[in-house]
């Protein structure tokens, strides 16, 4: 299999982790919709990563839609998403918040980088901030004990992990993660996995 998009992108970053976790081989092309944009688009029409390219040639896009495979092809006993019923909902919910604060921060990011100073909007900024405050703090209020939902590790796990390395590349004065006691502890457990560790991001 081949990961593209560069680790940097917590949408990426995500899918390695799962990956791993889940034992199969990849190798990453870390190209960017900035600076590899046809050659992004070959691979989705949109332009964005991650793709994964199949050992078939089969190409799959976004984030989620790659994760959904993954747990296909690896079972109900070994999946990060909860095949069916209320565990699987709650997994959604809790991965959809942290999805969601990564999009957000994500606009901070484009916005900081891509607008000259004396143009940057502070409103739409700090309205995007507020937004990934709200979800960290419902993250938190989320924890259930040593992971999000109890004593098995699942796919919001790995996404609220990956948010809270995230956002600090984006904007470092946002917020000071021993802020989230609970979420400092999930992302130390999530630190002890290689998976985690290997992918973080060269910036």
């Amino acid at each position: 299999m081949l990961l593209i998009g560069r680790y940097l992108s917590p949408f990426t970053r995500r899918v390695a982790v799962a990956l791993d976790m889940l034992g199969f081989q990849f190798k990453n092309q870390p190209l960017t919709a900035w600076d590899n944009l046809e050659a992004v688009r070959r691979l989705n029409p949109v332009g964005r990563v991650p793709a994964l390219m199949l050992e078939n040639g089969e190409v799959l896009v976004d984030s989620a839609a790659i994760l959904d495979y993954l747990d296909e092809t690896v079972g109900p006993t070994k999946a990060l998403t909860p095949q069916s019923g209320p565990r699987r909902r709650e997994v959604l919910r809790l991965t959809s918040v942290a999805v969601g604060a990564m999009e957000k921060a994500g606009q901070i990011r484009w916005e900081l980088a891509m607008r000259p100073a004396e143009k940057i909007h502070e409103p739409w900024v700090n309205h995007n901030r507020s937004q990934i405050l709200s979800a960290l703090a419902w993250l938190e209020s989320q924890v259930q004990g040593p992971w999000m939902l109890g004593d098995t590790l699942t796919q919001a796990d790995i996404s609220t992990a990956v948010l809270c390395e995230f956002l600090p590349l984006v904007d470092h004065t946002l917020f000071t993660l021993s802020q989230y006691p609970r979420l400092e502890s999930l992302l130390t457990r999530m630190c002890e996995y290689p998976a985690f560790t290997s992918t973080r991001p060269l910036v």
